[in-house]
C-alpha cells in the first residue's frame, strides 16, 4: 500500500464507540487466555470468544496479545506459536493452512511521521499456506503470498510475492521457489 492508501485515524479525536469497547474486550480476554491451561476445556471457546472468524481447525498458543480481535480472521488449519502480537486496528486476515512462528509481530498500524497524533492503518494479509518464521515482523498494508516464506527475524514492509522467500530488515528477496518445492 502507498501512504496515501492507509486510513488516518487522528488520535486527539476520541472513537470511544468503535475502539474502547473492543480493546478492552480483547485485552480482557487475553488476560483468561493467557492464564488459562491450553488442556482445559475452556481454552479453545475462550480463543474463539477472541477472535470469533477463526475456523475450529485453527489453533494459537498462549501467551498471546491481540488488540481487536474482531479485526482479525484465521482461516482453517491454522497454527500460530506463542508469544503472538497482533495489533489489529487495520485488520488482519489469515488464510488456510499458515503457520506462524513464536514471537510473531503483525502490525496494522504506524504513527504518521509528521504528525505522531495519526496513526496510518493498513490491513496485513497472510495468504495460503504461508509460513512466517520465528520472530518476524510483518508491518501496516503488507499482503504475504501464497507458498511465501518468511524468514525468522525479518522485518517486512512491502508485499511479499507467491513462492518467494524473503529475510532480512527491511526484508528482501532470498529464493524464488519452484512449485512442488
Amino acid at each position: 500500500m502507498k501512504k496515501e492508501e492507509f486510513e488516518r485515524v487522528d488520535m486527539r479525536i476520541p472513537d470511544y464507540e468503535r475502539t474502547w469497547p473492543e480493546m478492552g474486550r480483547s485485552r480482557s480476554l487475553c488476560f483468561s487466555i493467557n492464564h488459562t491451561d491450553p488442556m482445559e476445556k475452556n481454552f479453545s471457546e475462550l480463543v474463539h470468544e477472541l477472535v470469533p472468524e477463526m475456523a475450529e481447525s485453527s489453533h494459537i498458543m498462549p501467551p498471546m496479545q491481540i488488540d481487536m480481535g474482531r479485526n482479525v480472521k484465521i482461516g482453517s488449519h491454522v497454527f500460530i506459536n506463542h508469544s503472538l502480537t497482533i495489533m489489529a486496528r487495520g485488520g488482519v486476515e489469515i488464510e488456510d493452512d499458515v503457520m506462524i512462528g513464536p514471537g510473531v509481530s503483525l502490525l496494522t498500524a504506524n504513527h504518521d511521521l509528521y504528525d505522531h497524533q495519526v496513526l496510518l492503518c493498513g490491513k496485513v494479509t497472510i495468504r495460503k499456506n504461508a509460513w512466517i518464521g520465528a520472530n518476524a515482523m510483518i508491518l501496516p498494508g503488507v499482503t504475504v503470498g501464497e507458498n511465501a516464506v518468511v524468514a525468522g527475524g525479518a522485518v517486512v514492509t512491502k508485499d511479499v510475492e507467491p513462492n518467494t522467500v524473503v529475510g532480512g530488515n527491511p526484508a528482501r528477496v532470498l529464493k524464488y521457489l519452484e512449485s512442488g518445492e
